[in-house]
């Protein structure tokens, strides 16, 4: 019988563990070799499961003190409907057999998807939840607790990270021995059970479960970071300057740090902007040159908020069919008839879909407006437009957005239309890396998230007679907001999102069960650009953009201001069906050239990419073109390796290189010059391609355009281009631009600047 070493985990229990893997024809000896005989007291078996890349389960381990049982399950399980199944739900459900395990709602979730079963358990986090200091146990934590203060933590936490057969068996083993000296206890513990939940309720939510599974396993274990800096503080402590906000160390209870490959391991004691405080054992080296984060960030509050709905849910201490917004978008009636927008305002400012999209925002028709907004066609203006209303009407509103910087456009929009708002902004991203967002006017709006947490906080004060609300949509789930009377001062009543098109719904179905009075939502976006984070490895994933029921209460922004007439064009028939149009004062096809980088070839950046020759090129348009141009000009690529190449490169040549993401003239590098890759997805593409006001410069491989890039958005873009203007036109040579020869939008090169008798 094949077996575990379980030597390096947790001193005291036993080394060895037996394993019996069992395949799905032989289940019926499940209860013999699980179960506790006639009489005998009942035991925890603990559980752990294994998914596929799609998501459907390989493998479920079962395990008592003793013994691990490892069940294989065939692709395609029919099996509940057999012997098979019969005999696996017996012991799931055996009266002396306690089910535990770590995510145990998801476990019984994903086991009802694959299999059709239902059963009942104990989840170990929320039944140890008094270890930690503030949110929930990691396995390591438990197993500290319950089993030897001296259980090696992170290599237990590891373990819920790789799923081999031996990490599968270990992490059921390790929860029924975590258990076993609380069984006494264990009927005061509220389980999760699949039972009480509707058919319709338990697809969704299985569905719900396996996507936040597969993003779960998408998460890094180990990431360098980028540090500039570091000195020595009190004895074994050592403060490390962090260079990036998304490499920066962050205080984590499942991380540790190490130093120069392994040399010095260190344990994050404080985190302040740019500031991490190390605790270090041992000699620290003399010169530091590497630093990596081992293990994976704690969960968010956003993450831990819609985790303990589903776990409420399977309690049944909540209830699904709650909100109307959740019965609309998942559990909808037959038919959804069109409402009908009873007032009609001028919104003088706005064009035509404009103004039909304001009307549906301040009407109280439909529950749920859904608002498409292709690039450059006035979202912001919309939204601001709907804003002015609700502040002139007094009425409560709270506008979010996926991502920070989504947040603070809109903050810059609506300030510019003299609408008072308070916009509630994360320390960790605001204090010391990007203040400078928020300077001027906006600045004076922040309510940063330090303060929630001290002593003190009066809403009613703070806040005063503001009744527009931002914030980023995690926000919503932060507990200081209830806990000190956020949303009671101002309820979230209407709801406007931003970016709606970046978000999984199911990520709100928990705000809507949350928050009661909420009687609006209004969300923006646009599928034709970014996809949620994970789209491609979790497909089932759907955004609101995704629910064709809600067709009636669909809006299209049909006008695009931001593009040149031409490249308007272009985006409009490739990715709108035609029906977006372009109003511009840039009409002619100047705006666009192409830099054809022969020698350049991708070089492969850990999961990234680089290109140098490329990233050189992009250094010599900033020297020889644009670098007087100053706020005027961005760089955009979409690979983090070429991001950090360029910004190094512009660094030590002293040009700008800290530029906007909207700017008149944009420099696209796309890298690639073998295979597509990234540039494959038009969506992604379309982000890129679309940001330009007045000019962009296109940084590839001719060769690469006209072969395995062909087929791509750049690829047909520059197609387009060539048809329009000549080839000729089009395109100009790297060395050209080395030498400041080339003409380039809004940046003539030096023969032309001569001849005018300009000089740069």
């Amino acid at each position: 019988m094949p077996s575990l070493d379980t030597r390096k985990l947790v001193p005291g229990l036993p080394e060895v563990i037996n394993v019996k893997r069992v395949p799905s024809r032989r289940y019926d000896t499940l209860e013999a070799l699980l179960a506790p005989g006639q009489g005998a007291k009942a035991r925890a078996l603990g559980a752990s499961l294994r998914l596929s890349k799609k998501g459907s389960v390989e493998s479920i381990a079962l395990a008592t003190e003793t013994l691990v049982v490892q069940l294989t399950v065939e692709g395609n399980n029919t099996q509940s409907s057999g012997s098979s199944g019969s005999s696996l739900s017996g012991v799931l459900n055996h009266p002396r057999l306690i089910l535990v395990g770590v995510g145990m709602a998801h476990i019984l979730l994903l086991l009802h998807r694959q299999l059709n079963l239902r059963g009942r358990g104990i989840d170990l986090p929320i039944m140890f939840e008094g270890i930690a200091e503030r949110g929930f146990p990691s396995p390591g934590d438990i197993a500290c607790d319950k089993l030897h203060s001296n259980a090696r933590k992170y290599a237990i936490n590891a373990l819920w990270y790789r799923h081999t057969n031996d990490e599968l068996c270990l992490r059921a083993w390790l929860c029924a021995c975590m258990v076993a000296e609380d069984l006494h206890d264990i009927d005061k513990v509220a389980r999760v059970s699949t039972y009480g939940l509707r058919p319709s309720h338990l697809t969704c939510l299985s569905l719900h479960a396996m996507n936040v599974e597969l993003l779960e396993a998408m998460k890094p274990t180990q990431m360098d970071n980028d540090f500039e800096g570091w000195e020595m503080g009190k004895v074994g402590k050592l403060v490390l300057h962090n260079a990036r906000f998304k490499t920066k160390v962050r205080h984590n209870k499942q991380t540790f740090v190490t130093i120069n490959g392994g040399e010095v391991q260190a344990y994050t004691d404080r985190v302040r902007g740019k500031k991490t405080t190390l605790t270090y054992k041992g000699k620290l080296p003399t010169d530091i040159r590497s630093v990596r984060v081992v293990g994976r960030e704690d969960a968010t509050s956003a993450e831990n908020a819609r985790d303990m709905f589903i776990v409420r849910l399977l309690q049944g201490a909540a209830a699904l069919d709650h909100s109307p917004f959740v019965c609309l978008l998942w559990f909808p009636r037959s038919s959804i008839p069109r409402s009908v927008h009873t007032p009609q305002y001028d919104f003088e400012t706005l064009n035509p879909s404009q103004i039909r999209v304001a009307n549906a925002m301040v009407s109280g028709g439909n529950l749920i407006d859904r608002i498409q907004g292709p690039p450059g066609s006035g979202k912001t203006s919309t939204i601001a437009a709907g804003l002015k209303h609700f502040q002139e009407c007094q009425q409560t509103v709270w506008v979010v957005a996926q991502s920070n910087v989504g947040v603070k456009n809109i903050a810059r929009s609506i300030i510019k239309r003299e609408i008072d708002f308070k916009l509630i902004v994360s320390m960790e991203f605001h204090f010391e890396w990007h203040e400078h967002l928020y300077k001027g006017a906006v600045e004076d709006t922040l309510i940063r998230s330090d303060e929630l947490n001290g002593l003190g906080f009066d809403a009613n004060r703070r806040i005063g007679k503001t009744h527009i609300m931002l914030s980023t949509l995690s926000m919503l789930s932060n507990p200081m907001l209830a806990q000190n009377g956020v949303f009671n001062y101002r309820p979230v009543e209407i709801l406007i999102v931003d970016e709606a098109s970046q978000i999984d719904t199911l990520e709100f179905m928990h705000l809507f069960d949350k928050f009661d009075k909420l009687r609006k939502v209004c969300m923006f976006g646009d599928p034709q650009q970014l996809p949620p984070y994970g789209k491609e490895q979790a497909p089932k994933m759907k955004t609101i953009f995704d629910f064709s029921h809600l067709k009636s209460a669909s809006f299209f922004l049909d006008t695009q201001y931001r593009m040149p007439i031409e490249l308007g064009r272009f985006i409009s028939d490739a990715m709108y069906q035609s029906k977006l149009k372009s109003v511009h004062n840039v009409t002619g096809t100047a705006c666009i050239m192409a830099i054809d980088v022969r020698k350049g070839a991708e070089q492969s950046a850990g999961s990234s990419w680089k290109n140098t020759e490329e990233a050189h090129t992009v250094v010599n348009l900033v020297r020889n073109y644009y670098k007087n141009l100053k706020g005027d000009f961005c760089i955009i690529t979409p690979y983090d390796a070429q991001r950090g190449l360029i910004t190094q490169l512009l660094k030590a040549a002293n040009l700008p290189f800290d530029i906007v993401y909207n700017a008149p003239y944009v420099i696209v590098s796309a890298v690639r010059t073998t295979k597509p890759g990234f540039l494959s997805f038009n969506n992604r593409m379309n982000v890129m391609l679309s940001r330009c006001q007045r000019g962009m410069v296109l940084v590839t491989q001719r060769a690469f355009v006209e072969g395995g890039g062909k087929g791509t958005l750049l690829g047909r873009l520059v197609r387009h281009w060539e048809a329009a203007a000549g080839v000729d036109a089009v395109w100009a040579d790297a060395m050209r631009v080395a030498d400041g020869q080339a003409n380039l939008p809004g940046a003539p090169g030096k023969l032309a600047m001569r001849l005018a008798g300009v000089r740069r």
